[in-house]
């Protein structure tokens, strides 16, 4: 009995022991399953959707554009400071160094030339402190067209000055004027976020001032036009071109305009921002190319004109704004390129007597922060000039007005 005793009890704890390695097993099994399913199944969906996202990429890049950098000596002044002898204009642009920021191409038009070598002046021949460009570019502007009918205002020499000032930045692309004819040809192109892109500048005239070195400023010739653009669209994702077209204070775009975009549009540009206007023009899709007639002023002096409309209208601008799509398709060897979401925000040249300057001042305001205190009937400005932006498509989002 005893011996038989010591067997069985063995025997138990055999089957005890079996009984735990069993359920250790099981349990362990369990866990993994519970955490990873089925291993083989999930590694498929993963590998799967790796492939997926391999297959399709898509980049994104935000855009904001806005109007004319017009420095009156009423406007280069306000940003000289008599203790240092240089320029500053970051107070000016307060307001537009916030809007910028979350853009990733952010676009003005220089109307005025920089030659620090020259006596400064306005109009009708403008030079303007290069201290102006620095800030510009201090709040962020990384693409800005030179092409104006003020380009040559200075003649030659200025004009290749101003040019060389601003090939000589980093990290942006500014076009429309060069300092040479190699400079002219020598089309930078630019990448945000995964989309190459660049921009081609031109102007209708110079006021009937010669260019005697056809490569200091960009005219508008279809045929050059043409040659320019076969020479980028197959080396970039989105082709801009910047226009300086159309009649002063004339709030639609000419049939002369809408003719040149047409031209762009079928040549395969991708956006079209115009200037020259100086006061704000309606937007369109012709086909697939988004066309900006007028932005209007983003900075001036144009306030004291002594036609009230004018001087209404100069002082009223925008930025306008669009998203960039880009989706790459690496199975099918294809890229698509898709512009949308079109907005605008108005912004006003606020002019003020600035005590502790003690001389006049200005600040570019976008109605999405306007206040009576500058500007006492913006409401009405506001519905007044939306309506302007939406007379050919009303499918544009304008930011709305502050909740007073």
């Amino acid at each position: 009995m005893p011996r038989l005793k010591r067997k069985a009890k063995r025997t138990i704890v055999s089957i005890f022991i079996l009984l735990a390695i069993l359920i250790g097993f099981f349990s362990y099994k369990y866990i993994i399953n519970k955490d990873n399913e089925n291993p083989s199944i999930k590694d498929f969906i993963d590998s799967a959707k790796d492939n997926e996202k391999e297959k399709i990429q898509t980049f994104t890049a935000k855009l904001i554009a806005t109007g004319d950098g017009l420095a009156h000596p009423a406007v280069y002044n306000s940003g000289y400071n008599k203790e240092t002898n240089s320029y500053d204009f970051s107070d000016m642009l307060a307001f537009t160094k916030e809007k910028l920021k979350g853009y990733d191409i952010k676009y003005y038009n220089q109307e005025t030339i920089f030659d620090d070598s020259k006596s400064y002046s306005g109009y009708p021949t403008f030079n303007t402190p290069s201290g102006f460009g620095t800030s510009m570019l201090a709040a962020g502007f990384n693409l800005v067209s030179l092409a104006t009918n003020h380009s040559m205002d200075r003649g030659s020499e200025s004009a290749k000055a101003s040019a060389k000032w601003w090939e000589e930045q980093k990290n942006i692309l500014a076009t429309g004027m060069a300092s040479t004819p190699e400079k002219r040809n020598e089309h930078k192109i630019m990448n945000a976020n995964g989309i190459t892109y660049t921009m081609l500048s031109y102007t209708y005239g110079t006021n009937g001032i010669p260019v005697t070195e056809d490569y200091t400023v960009n005219l508008f010739n279809e045929e050059q036009v043409k040659a320019d653009i076969a020479a980028v669209r197959d080396k970039v994702d989105v082709l801009i071109v910047a226009m300086h077209w159309g009649i002063e204070y004339q709030q639609n775009a000419t049939e002369i305009q809408k003719q040149q975009a047409k031209f762009l549009a079928d040549n395969g540009v991708d956006i079209v921002l115009g200037t020259h206007s100086h006061c704000i023009e309606p937007w369109e899709w012709i086909d697939d190319t988004v066309v900006f007639y007028s932005f209007g002023n983003f900075v001036s002096n144009q306030m004291d004109l002594t036609n009230p409309m004018q001087k209404k209208i100069a002082v009223i601008g925008m930025f306008a704004t669009l998203d960039i799509t880009k989706t790459v398709d690496t199975e099918q060897n294809t890229t698509t390129i898709k512009i949308d979401n079109i907005g605008a925000d108005l912004n006003y040249s606020y002019k003020f007597y600035n005590k502790d300057k003690g001389k006049y001042d200005f600040l570019v305001i976008p109605f999405s922060k306007m206040e009576a205190q500058y500007l006492n009937n913006y409401e009405s400005i506001y519905n007044e000039f939306s309506a302007v932006l939406k007379k050919y498509d009303s499918n544009i989002n304008i930011e709305p007005l502050p909740i007073s």
